[in-house]
């Protein structure tokens, strides 16, 4: 399992992952909790239990703590809209099916026999 493997994590590890994730840029920027807690607006001692693995941020909590160091970027990702719908990059790279654009046929063909043309309703006999 790599490092950024999430998949088999719980949601408890995944958010102590993420605690210690922001708590660690918060240090490397030789910023205290108090600090970025005015910055980003958010009570202290709720920061204090978030990096201690005793509590969860609100999504807007987060949001504003992200902005505070300069890492709200990082959301990107989860909110781009794609640019190229798949099926459109398909069609544009030529994949799968829709390697050659699609033909319409005709559910029957014409008949050019001459049996064909002189048979009409009634003349079953």
């Amino acid at each position: 399992m790599s490092e950024y493997d999430l998949d088999p994590l719980s949601d408890q590890q995944i958010l102590a992952k993420l605690a210690g994730r922001l708590r660690s840029e918060r240090l490397q920027r030789n910023v205290t909790q108090q600090a970025l807690a005015d910055l980003a607006g958010v009570g202290v001692a709720t920061l204090r239990r978030f990096e201690g693995g005793e509590g969860n941020l609100s999504l807007l909590n987060l949001i504003a703590v992200l902005r505070a160091l300069g890492l709200v970027h990082l959301l990107d990702a989860l909110i781009r809209e794609p640019d190229v719908s798949p099926i459109a990059s398909l069609r544009e790279n030529g994949a799968g099916i829709y390697r050659e654009a699609p033909v319409r046929q005709r559910a029957r063909p014409e008949s050019s026999s001459a049996d064909d043309a002189s048979w009409s309703w009634g003349d079953g006999e």
